[in-house]
């Protein structure tokens, strides 16, 4: 990962960060489907760690597809992770908000640390 790629990753990871502490933790997809269905706008929903990465570049926690900085941005999560994907991590019992932005939020300041 190159030097500008990685505050790329960090920007995004620090922002999914934030997204989760403002609009909630959920498990089990993107983004609440129960908060989506009674209205509230999918930005607004509260969201795992793959929908607040896809949020964080492209304004939506759907997948849009191929998207290089959402891959590098996953990739950097899994790579500090053991569950088999971010999906299953996200889901796992104890795994909730505070671990889900810590998650983040460490991820961002390692590769910060190592663009340095």
């Amino acid at each position: 990962m190159t030097t500008h790629t990685s505050v790329a990753v960090h920007d995004v990871l620090e922002d999914a960060a934030d997204h989760i502490a403002a609009n909630g933790y959920c498990k089990h997809y993107l983004y609440s489907t129960t908060q989506a269905s009674n209205g509230v706008p999918l930005k607004d929903c509260s969201i795992d760690i793959l929908g607040a990465i896809n949020l964080a570049v492209h304004g939506t926690p759907r997948y849009t597809g191929g998207d290089p900085l959402v891959a590098a941005a996953e990739a950097a999560v899994r790579a500090r992770i053991t569950a088999p994907s971010v999906a299953a991590w996200c889901d796992h019992k104890g795994n909730g908000k505070a671990q889900a932005i810590a998650l983040l939020r460490d991820t961002a300041a390692e590769l910060r640390k190592a663009a340095a």
